[in-house]
């Protein structure tokens, strides 16, 4: 297969995949009508394909179809078809009403729009050209098991064996059931790869996480020209928005970071989480089912797609929806009724039921299954998971972003608009994330603070934006004399201010720039990986180092025994956890193979192939006469072990 038609293929997968489908429920619920601006209607309808492909997928497979190209194909034919069908019957004569004419931008404001777009893309491409080479360890273990979709034809099951322990007798287990994946992860790779056939240890996991980065970047921008659309300065707040997000700050965390290290849940979390609320807002604003139906559509994808996303939505809703009531106190029982109006609708009732049947008789997520919602909750059992300090909280925010969020949330708290649905979900959004990272004791949670803190830059770069451009305009319109102010000095602060908000983003962009990538490294690991898989049969055991070795996680993918598989020595801290207790054969093996202890987990586990980095760990192997090396290049040493 030629390059060329290769990255047609890989094109034509993106369009079915990640826009077909959303397009048409689009189609199928509005019509053509002008509810949506074209950006909208282009990010929604991406978000809206991830969570339609997930369930369309999971539906076939749990029904015993085989997830294959013709499955997916037809898939997604059959879904645009039923959609279309829909749009024929219900808008026999279309009407063209609602166009949104006040969200148009100005001319100099598109402009600077796709600057401020194109500069992101600039710094991320940057970034991501000596990163892009499969060597992440999270994108590794989640794209075993999407080639594992895409190799059976059937939905994961979660399990990976174990090394346990018996009265000083180690064994290798059966697979036991593991918490650590969700299925919507994974399926939007498969279906991609079964479509354009380019292989999993390629470009293409780190590009479809890319194009998912910005498009919940964008998705933040349409929330919160939502937001504050009855704003004098609204579009104003929200390409300041785009800028906190986009170019400043681009491979923080959880941006490109997130994307090279292939952070999947998380990324897409920040994209669905925004388009749910902006839905959400929506549905309560226009008082709309059709809304409220989809935000409750894109929410159940959350469910299916992150446990940590799915649980900061929970808080996110639950904060918006009590600071609302708090500052709505004497009218609630007003409102309360209007949205139980909303709630009480056909398409609304019909889409709670659904979704009832499907997780509870057809796919009930894995975390669910496996009990991990109880790990989550009942306050921290680590240090890591006692909650970050503040300073902490600023380096992974950014430190001017952090004190123009902050400042714009007590805004928010100040002004008469704190009233309003927009007010309070932001309002909510940034205090829920500032809590669970800061305390989360106070919440009774039991997750790693600096995993939940990566979602706090999307609800502080909107609140920030607010905080900026509002304070610009009232600077304009201060009658100066009366508080004796000179303009120019508060124009010089704000450009400071300004100033230091750019300084502080690309400052974060620079220090978080490699020079070079591993990738050489990493080629050195596949050529070993590719030697062992074609030499070695399912009665063997392999044994690899996961702490000098480039890229280990993807090894698994040239056998897809398990996802245990080839069996992997830790992280030296791992073995000393004082709160889990670890097996040790993994360590043993490599690190002091010829002592009692090694030699009993290698005659236990059947383990006979040791793949380690020969300049850490070649010396205790070359010394023994029980082990031979059997292949060796710069980076990788392969020795047998003759049991």
């Amino acid at each position: 297969m030629s390059f060329i038609f290769q990255q047609i293929l890989f094109f034509i997968s993106i369009a079915l995949v990640l826009f077909v489908p959303g397009y048409f429920l689009i189609l199928a619920t509005w019509g053509k009508r002008k509810i949506f601006t074209d950006l909208e209607k282009f990010i929604i309808s991406f978000g809206l394909s991830i969570v339609i492909i997930d369930f369309l997928m999971i539906l076939a497979g749990k029904i015993g179809i085989s997830l294959n190209i013709v499955t997916i194909l037809l898939l997604i034919l059959i879904f645009a078809a039923t959609c279309f069908g829909i749009y024929k019957k219900r808008f026999k004569k279309e009407i063209v009403e609602g166009e949104e004419r006040e969200l148009a931008f100005s001319k100099n404001q598109i402009i600077l729009i796709i600057l401020i777009i194109l500069l992101t893309l600039f710094i991320k491409t940057i970034y991501l050209t000596n990163t892009i080479f499969p060597t992440s360890t999270d994108l590794g273990h989640h794209m075993y098991w999407s080639k594992q979709i895409s190799q059976t034809g059937e939905l994961p099951v979660y399990e990976k064996m174990e090394i346990t322990e018996n009265n000083g007798d180690y064994q290798i287990s059966e697979p036991q059931p593991i918490a650590d994946f969700i299925i919507g992860e994974h399926l939007i790779f498969s279906a991609i790869n079964l479509i354009s056939r380019i292989p999993f240890i390629s470009y293409f996991p780190s590009l479809v996480l890319l194009l998912i980065n910005i498009l919940g970047v964008l998705a933040t921008f349409i929330l919160t020209l939502r937001l504050f659309k009855n704003c004098e300065q609204g579009k104003n707040i929200s390409i300041f928005a785009l800028l906190l997000l986009g170019p400043l700050y681009t491979i923080s965390s959880s941006q490109a970071k997130f994307v090279s290290g292939g952070v999947v849940g998380n990324i897409l979390g920040n994209l669905l989480i925004p388009l749910s609320l902006y839905f959400y807002f929506r549905a309560l604003k226009e008082k709309s089912s059709a809304f409220l139906t989809l935000a409750l559509f894109i929410t159940a994808g959350i469910f299916y797609t992150h446990h940590l996303s799915a649980l900061v939505f929970v808080y996110v809703f639950a904060f918006a929806l009590l600071t609302f009531t708090i500052f709505n106190l004497k009218n609630i029982i007003k409102y309360t009724r209007n949205w139980l109006n909303i709630i009480w609708s056909k398409p609304v009732i019909i889409f709670l039921l659904f979704t009832f049947i499907f997780s509870l008789f057809v796919y009930t997520p894995s975390y669910i299954e496996t009990g991990a919602v109880e790990t989550a909750v009942g306050g921290p059992s680590k240090a890591t998971r006692a909650g970050l300090t503040f300073t902490q909280l600023k380096f992974t925010a950014g430190e001017a972003r952090m004190v123009l969020g902050i400042i714009g949330l007590f805004m928010l708290l100040a002004l008469r608009t704190r009233k309003t649905y927009a007010s309070a979900i932001l309002i909510g959004w940034v205090v829920a994330i500032l809590l669970m990272s800061l305390k989360p004791q106070w919440l009774y949670l039991d997750i790693p603070s600096n995993r939940i803190a990566n979602y706090i830059s999307y609800p502080l770069s909107i609140a920030g934006a607010f905080a900026f451009v509002w304070g610009i305009n009232q600077v304009k319109n201060i009658k100066f004399k009366k508080y004796y102010l000179n303009a120019r000095v508060l124009y010089v602060l704000f450009l400071i201010l300004a100033t230091f908000t750019a300084v502080s983003g690309l400052y974060d962009n620079s220090q978080s720039l490699k020079d070079r990538g591993e990738y050489q490294k990493a080629v050195q690991t596949f050529n070993a990986s590719d030697y062992l898989a074609n030499n070695t049969g399912n009665e063997d055991v392999i044994l690899k180092d996961h702490n000098y070795i480039i890229a280990d996680a993807w090894i698994k993918l040239f056998f897809m025994r398990d996802y245990s598989y080839p069996l992997s020595r830790g992280f030296f801290k791992r073995y000393e956890d004082p709160v889990k207790k670890r097996e040790m054969c993994t360590l043993w093996m490599i690190s002091t193979p010829n002592t009692v202890n090694g030699k009993k987990c290698f005659e236990g586990t059947g383990t006979n192939f040791i793949m380690v980095n020969p300049d850490f760990d070649g010396s205790q192997f070359e010394k023994s006469k029980e082990f031979w090396k059997i292949y060796s290049n710069e980076q990788i040493a392969v020795y047998y072990k003759n049991i």
